[in-house]
Protein backbone atom coordinates (compact mmCIF):
# COMPACT_ATOMS: atom_id res chain seq x y z
CA UNK A 1 0.00 0.00 0.00
CA UNK A 2 2.82 2.10 0.53
CA UNK A 3 3.48 2.59 -3.12
CA UNK A 4 0.01 4.10 -3.85
CA UNK A 5 0.14 6.62 -1.30
CA UNK A 6 3.22 8.12 -1.99
CA UNK A 7 1.89 10.59 -4.49
CA UNK A 8 -0.27 11.59 -1.59
CA UNK A 9 1.53 13.45 0.89
CA UNK A 10 4.58 14.84 -0.20
CA UNK A 11 3.24 17.79 -2.25
CA UNK A 12 2.20 19.19 0.65
CA UNK A 13 3.58 21.10 3.82
CA UNK A 14 5.02 24.47 4.61
CA UNK A 15 6.47 26.46 1.92
CA UNK A 16 10.27 26.26 3.96
CA UNK A 17 10.19 23.02 2.57
CA UNK A 18 11.27 21.43 6.12
CA UNK A 19 11.93 18.36 5.22
CA UNK A 20 11.10 16.51 8.50
CA UNK A 21 7.77 18.21 8.29
CA UNK A 22 7.33 16.85 4.85
CA UNK A 23 8.02 13.23 6.28
CA UNK A 24 6.03 13.77 9.56
CA UNK A 25 2.68 14.26 7.09
CA UNK A 26 3.77 11.44 4.93
CA UNK A 27 3.68 9.37 7.87
CA UNK A 28 0.35 10.64 9.29
CA UNK A 29 -1.09 9.72 6.21
CA UNK A 30 0.54 6.30 6.36
CA UNK A 31 0.11 5.40 9.87
CA UNK A 32 -3.55 6.80 9.45
CA UNK A 33 -4.17 4.63 6.48
CA UNK A 34 -3.03 1.36 8.15
CA UNK A 35 -4.37 1.50 11.66
CA UNK A 36 -7.58 4.22 11.40
CA UNK A 37 -8.27 7.63 13.18
CA UNK A 38 -9.45 6.44 16.42
CA UNK A 39 -6.31 3.79 16.51
CA UNK A 40 -3.55 6.12 15.65
CA UNK A 41 -0.84 6.46 17.66
CA UNK A 42 2.39 8.77 18.15
CA UNK A 43 4.59 5.51 17.98
CA UNK A 44 2.93 4.44 14.61
CA UNK A 45 3.76 7.87 13.32
CA UNK A 46 6.89 7.66 14.19
CA UNK A 47 7.88 4.42 13.13
CA UNK A 48 7.08 5.54 9.41
CA UNK A 49 8.76 8.86 9.99
CA UNK A 50 11.87 7.76 11.40
CA UNK A 51 12.20 10.76 13.59
CA UNK A 52 12.62 11.08 17.33
CA UNK A 53 9.40 12.01 19.35
CA UNK A 54 11.21 15.45 20.56
CA UNK A 55 11.11 16.38 16.55
CA UNK A 56 7.55 15.00 16.68
CA UNK A 57 7.16 17.72 19.14
CA UNK A 58 8.87 20.39 17.59
CA UNK A 59 5.87 20.03 14.45
CA UNK A 60 2.84 19.31 15.93
CA UNK A 61 1.64 19.99 19.46
CA UNK A 62 -1.08 17.36 19.36
CA UNK A 63 -2.34 14.71 17.11
CA UNK A 64 -4.88 16.57 15.57
CA UNK A 65 -2.81 19.14 14.28
CA UNK A 66 -0.81 16.52 12.65
CA UNK A 67 -4.00 15.11 11.24
CA UNK A 68 -5.60 17.79 10.35
CA UNK A 69 -1.88 18.42 7.88
CA UNK A 70 -2.41 14.91 6.38
CA UNK A 71 -5.88 16.06 5.71
CA UNK A 72 -4.94 18.82 4.12
CA UNK A 73 -1.77 17.22 1.76
CA UNK A 74 -5.02 14.76 0.65
CA UNK A 75 -7.12 17.56 -0.40
CA UNK A 76 -4.72 19.72 -1.79
CA UNK A 77 -3.37 16.13 -3.94
CA UNK A 78 -6.73 16.03 -4.75
CA UNK A 79 -7.03 19.18 -6.00
CA UNK A 80 -4.12 19.05 -8.36
CA UNK A 81 -5.16 15.90 -9.81
CA UNK A 82 -8.82 17.46 -10.79
CA UNK A 83 -7.38 20.68 -11.95
CA UNK A 84 -4.69 19.15 -14.25
CA UNK A 85 -7.60 16.88 -15.51
CA UNK A 86 -9.81 20.25 -16.43
CA UNK A 87 -6.74 20.69 -18.50
CA UNK A 88 -7.19 18.30 -20.79
CA UNK A 89 -10.19 19.14 -22.22
CA UNK A 90 -11.41 22.51 -24.04
CA UNK A 91 -15.56 22.71 -23.67
CA UNK A 92 -17.09 22.54 -20.00
CA UNK A 93 -19.26 19.40 -19.85
CA UNK A 94 -16.12 17.29 -20.84
CA UNK A 95 -14.12 19.34 -18.32
CA UNK A 96 -16.24 18.31 -15.94
CA UNK A 97 -16.41 14.40 -17.03
CA UNK A 98 -12.35 14.74 -16.84
CA UNK A 99 -12.37 16.09 -13.38
CA UNK A 100 -14.98 13.68 -12.38
CA UNK A 101 -12.82 10.89 -13.59
CA UNK A 102 -10.08 11.72 -12.36
CA UNK A 103 -11.35 12.10 -8.39
CA UNK A 104 -12.66 9.15 -8.36
CA UNK A 105 -9.70 7.41 -9.77
CA UNK A 106 -7.61 9.28 -7.08
CA UNK A 107 -10.57 7.67 -4.25
CA UNK A 108 -9.93 4.61 -5.39
CA UNK A 109 -6.13 4.85 -5.42
CA UNK A 110 -6.44 5.84 -1.92
CA UNK A 111 -9.49 4.80 -0.96
CA UNK A 112 -7.90 3.98 2.88
CA UNK A 113 -6.38 7.37 3.62
CA UNK A 114 -9.63 8.76 1.80
CA UNK A 115 -11.49 6.89 4.25
CA UNK A 116 -9.72 8.27 7.63
CA UNK A 117 -9.84 12.43 6.03
CA UNK A 118 -13.18 12.17 4.91
CA UNK A 119 -15.31 10.27 6.87
CA UNK A 120 -13.28 9.40 10.48
CA UNK A 121 -11.68 12.71 10.89
CA UNK A 122 -14.79 14.65 10.02
CA UNK A 123 -17.00 12.58 12.66
CA UNK A 124 -14.62 12.82 15.34
CA UNK A 125 -13.18 16.85 14.95
CA UNK A 126 -14.94 19.74 14.08
CA UNK A 127 -11.44 21.31 12.57
CA UNK A 128 -11.18 18.52 10.40
CA UNK A 129 -14.95 18.72 8.79
CA UNK A 130 -14.42 22.44 8.65
CA UNK A 131 -11.49 21.40 5.97
CA UNK A 132 -13.62 19.19 4.52
CA UNK A 133 -16.32 21.62 4.08
CA UNK A 134 -13.55 24.24 2.61
CA UNK A 135 -12.65 21.61 -0.22
CA UNK A 136 -15.94 20.57 -1.06
CA UNK A 137 -16.88 24.36 -1.82
CA UNK A 138 -14.05 24.58 -3.66
CA UNK A 139 -14.86 21.71 -6.14
CA UNK A 140 -18.35 23.19 -6.33
CA UNK A 141 -16.73 26.36 -7.81
CA UNK A 142 -15.79 24.47 -10.64
CA UNK A 143 -19.13 23.91 -11.37
CA UNK A 144 -20.33 27.60 -10.83
CA UNK A 145 -18.58 28.15 -14.43
CA UNK A 146 -21.86 26.61 -16.04
CA UNK A 147 -23.93 29.16 -15.11
CA UNK A 148 -22.03 32.15 -17.07
CA UNK A 149 -22.13 29.32 -20.02
CA UNK A 150 -25.33 27.79 -19.97
CA UNK A 151 -28.72 30.62 -19.77
CA UNK A 152 -30.91 28.26 -18.29
CA UNK A 153 -28.60 27.38 -15.72
CA UNK A 154 -28.51 31.13 -14.23
CA UNK A 155 -31.79 30.89 -12.10
CA UNK A 156 -30.68 27.88 -9.89
CA UNK A 157 -30.60 27.79 -6.67
CA UNK A 158 -27.63 29.60 -5.37
CA UNK A 159 -26.96 25.99 -2.97
CA UNK A 160 -27.64 24.19 -6.43
CA UNK A 161 -23.46 23.34 -6.45
CA UNK A 162 -22.79 22.81 -2.70
CA UNK A 163 -26.21 20.27 -2.89
CA UNK A 164 -24.65 18.68 -6.07
CA UNK A 165 -20.98 17.80 -4.87
CA UNK A 166 -22.16 17.28 -1.23
CA UNK A 167 -24.65 14.20 -2.72
CA UNK A 168 -21.51 12.89 -4.31
CA UNK A 169 -19.28 13.06 -1.57
CA UNK A 170 -22.35 11.38 0.00
CA UNK A 171 -22.05 8.77 -2.72
CA UNK A 172 -19.05 7.94 -2.51
CA UNK A 173 -18.54 7.75 1.12
CA UNK A 174 -20.82 5.21 1.25
CA UNK A 175 -18.65 2.82 -1.45
CA UNK A 176 -15.39 3.82 1.54
CA UNK A 177 -17.14 3.05 4.69
CA UNK A 178 -17.87 -0.71 3.00
CA UNK A 179 -14.62 -0.71 1.79
CA UNK A 180 -15.59 -1.16 -2.15
CA UNK A 181 -12.65 1.14 -4.15
CA UNK A 182 -12.73 -0.76 -7.16
CA UNK A 183 -16.75 0.10 -7.84
CA UNK A 184 -15.64 4.12 -7.35
CA UNK A 185 -14.53 4.61 -10.91
CA UNK A 186 -18.05 2.71 -12.33
CA UNK A 187 -19.79 5.18 -10.88
CA UNK A 188 -18.27 7.44 -13.62
CA UNK A 189 -20.92 8.20 -16.37
CA UNK A 190 -24.18 8.20 -13.35
CA UNK A 191 -22.14 10.96 -11.29
CA UNK A 192 -21.36 13.02 -14.93
CA UNK A 193 -24.88 12.68 -15.87
CA UNK A 194 -26.16 13.43 -12.58
CA UNK A 195 -24.17 16.99 -12.11
CA UNK A 196 -24.78 18.04 -15.70
CA UNK A 197 -28.60 18.09 -16.12
CA UNK A 198 -29.25 21.50 -14.32
CA UNK A 199 -26.83 22.77 -16.60
CA UNK A 200 -27.15 21.47 -20.24
CA UNK A 201 -30.18 19.39 -20.10
CA UNK A 202 -30.85 15.66 -19.57
CA UNK A 203 -30.42 14.78 -23.07
CA UNK A 204 -27.38 16.29 -23.61
CA UNK A 205 -26.10 15.02 -19.90
CA UNK A 206 -26.51 11.89 -20.74
CA UNK A 207 -24.36 12.51 -24.20
CA UNK A 208 -21.30 13.78 -22.61
CA UNK A 209 -21.63 11.05 -20.00
CA UNK A 210 -21.11 8.24 -22.22
CA UNK A 211 -24.84 6.47 -22.19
Amino acid sequence: MAGALDRWHFDSGPETGDEQHRLLVAAFTKAAAEHGYAKLEVEQVLRHAGVSRATFDAHFKTMEQGLIAAQDAFFNRLWLDVSAACESADEWPLRVRAAMAAILASLAEASAPARVFAIEATAASLVAAERQFAALDQFAKLLRDGRDLYPCAATLPAATERALIGGIASILSGHLLVEEPQAIPGLESELVELVLIPYVGAGEARRVAGF
